[in-house]
């Protein structure tokens, strides 16, 4: 089995086993960087792609041994505040300062592992949102950890070690209600992941995990309306300069994804106004449908360099295995199953990370049901799933949600985005790295405290764009398909033209990115190879007859996409062999 770029380790109180024939190899993705690092009680391994390597510290000296992976995208800025050269001396320095809560320092998308080897204590760690995922095993009879950013290398060492391994059925009705996992779970009942801003430590035999970052609504912040429209300018732009800086101290050109939707135009216009220049944007989608016409059309405007790449039939669907190796059955092998298809085309040698608009239109506000935060209920639990169809109250209750949300919009960040979202960036890392300026620390805590009042609908966010960036306004909105300065009347026109449009079509409607209810009525290579792979792998479940009787009747019964949450659940346990 191959494995995903990232790192892994193994520490215990007694003698590491030889793990020469774990079958870990480094041969995952070529060119890769290898690395090992061994002692009597410990093992970390690292393989990544060579791209932006001085920010991917494995290094060691007298007092530590640290090891990261992705971005540290205000390294410059740290390092001569710290008065150090390298990356290694910056991460030992801050943790040699302010202890190891020091790393809510630096910003970027990472995740890491620090040594002590004065006092033989591990932290390992997430970025304030997890987006570099870190799972982990631990036997607390032997004492022992097992880390690393590929779930599959976990499962691959504790079968080696002879730990048991079995399906989580509640990670199981995850997949087929939200589509994606929730909490700290994954498929397997005895692996769990690090959440988010938290740093997991390992001392004398036992663990205990430590958050150093939540995301809050409150207090909320008493700027006018004027002053919270400059501030979001002001920190958006000082997020956007750290992404596209960190691109030109490797010599890398830029790349950003652009769709005719607010948040990704809002990213590639403001690099442009501050002075970026060669920027290529990648958009893809049905041919001929509003982010195509949209995105080609900015492109053009602005001196863009433009990749379209159609999904016409959805044939990319095709590939369910494929998808989930990537995520690892943590989400619908749907979910970015078009990102994978479009990115492994290109040559990404002289491309920088991948710029995207990830999750602003929740930043700014499309999650909130009024102009007042409301509760965690059953409205916003369902509001956040793919499928509400097996969905009721007692497997609602089952997952325990209400317990550790301030209000629904922080229950959907965490679990929604965190969870389902960011599991897309998996695709990206096997390529390059990422970034969003939404969720730079500085600008997403500011956000999220303005009153819901301004942030509802969107409203504060609009009105920054034609306050701040009005070159952003000048195209329509592919929400609602006209610019956001639109009057209501022209707004109500488009959309009765779209109803009327939709009846019309009937069968033949095909307005979305990815109208795949259109492309599984009319492909039938797509409906084939779906239908197949069910019939094939549903006895998969034979040991767990009532998960089969419920995911059996969500397919049979499902729209295509809940197809597709069933297929990534007899996917994921036929890729991690718990049938039996």
């Amino acid at each position: 089995m191959r494995f995903m770029p990232g790192f892994f380790g193994i520490v215990n109180n007694h003698k590491i086993d030889d793990i020469t024939g774990y079958e870990i190899p480094c041969e995952s993705y070529t060119p890769v960087i290898c690395d090992e690092r061994k002692g009597d009680h410990y093992y970390v391994k690292r393989f990544v792609i060579p791209k932006f390597l001085n920010d991917k510290v494995f290094e060691e000296n007298a007092k530590s041994f640290i090891c990261t992976d992705g971005l540290l995208l205000n390294s410059q800025e740290l390092k001569q505040k710290y008065q150090v050269d390298t990356n290694f001396a910056l991460i030992d320095s801050i943790y040699s300062h302010n202890g190891i809560n020091g790393i809510s320092e630096i910003k970027g998308d990472f995740s890491g592992v620090i040594l002590n080897k004065t006092t033989n204590v591990w932290y390992i760690f997430t970025n304030h949102i997890g987006s570099k995922n870190i799972f982990y095993f631990f036997d607390e009879e032997n004492q022992e950890l097992i880390f690393g950013s590929d779930l599959k290398i976990i499962v691959a060492i504790m079968r080696k070690k002879g730990y048991p391994l079995d399906l989580s059925e509640n990670g199981a009705y995850s997949l087929i209600t939200f589509g994606y996992m929730t909490g700290d779970n994954t498929l397997l009942n005895n692996i769990k992941k690090i959440p988010p801003g938290s740093i997991l430590i390992y001392s004398e035999g036992q663990i205990n995990i430590s958050q150093y970052y939540r995301l809050n609504s409150n207090p909320y912040i008493t700027d006018s309306e004027e002053i919270i429209i400059k501030k979001l300018n002001s920190l958006f732009l000082d997020a956007i300069k750290l992404e596209y800086d960190k691109d030109l101290e490797y010599n890398y050109s830029h790349i950003s994804t652009l769709s005719g939707g607010l948040d990704s135009r809002t990213n590639v216009i403001t690099a442009m106004k501050a002075g970026y220049s060669n920027i290529l944007c990648l958009c893809f989608s049905q041919s001929e449908y509003l982010d195509e016409i949209i995105a080609k059309r900015i492109s053009s405007d602005n001196g863009f360099e433009f990749i379209f790449r159609s999904l016409d039939n959805g044939n990319y669907l095709k590939n369910i295995d494929e998808y989930t190796f990537v995520n690892e059955a943590l989400t619908l092998y749907s979910g970015a199953a078009h990102a994978q298809s479009t990115l492994k085309l290109l040559d990404w040698k002289k491309l920088g990370l991948l710029h995207t608009g990830q999750i602003g239109d929740l930043v700014m506000g499309s999650y909130l049901f009024d102009k007042n935060h409301s509760p965690v209920n059953t409205d916003a639990i369902k509001n956040i799933a793919y499928s509400t169809t097996l969905l009721d109250k007692k497997l609602i209750k089952k997952f325990n949600f209400n317990q550790n949300y301030e209000n629904s919009e922080i229950f959907a960040f965490y679990e929604r985005c965190v969870n389902g979202v960011f599991n897309g960036y998996r695709v990206i890392e096997q390529f390059t790295e990422f970034s969003s300026p939404f969720l730079d620390r500085d600008f997403l805590d500011y956000a999220m405290r303005i009153p819901p009042k301004y942030r509802y609908k969107e409203e504060i966010y609009l009105k920054w764009i034609l306050s701040e960036i009005p070159e952003a306004s000048k195209y329509p909105w592919e929400k609602t398909g006209v610019r956001i300065n639109a009057g209501l009347i022209t707004l109500f026109f488009f959309r009765v033209f779209r109803f009327l449009k939709r009846k019309y079509q009937g069968q033949k409607y095909k307005d979305s990115m990815n109208p795949t209810e259109y492309w599984y009525r009319t492909n039938p290579g797509l409906k084939s190879v779906i239908e197949k792979y069910f019939d094939d792998h549903i006895t998969l479940l034979n040991r767990y007859p009532s998960l089969m009787n419920d995911a059996t009747t969500l397919f049979k019964n499902g729209t295509i996409l809940e197809k597709t949450q069933v297929l990534t659940l007899l996917s994921g346990i036929k890729l991690y062999n718990l049938n039996k």
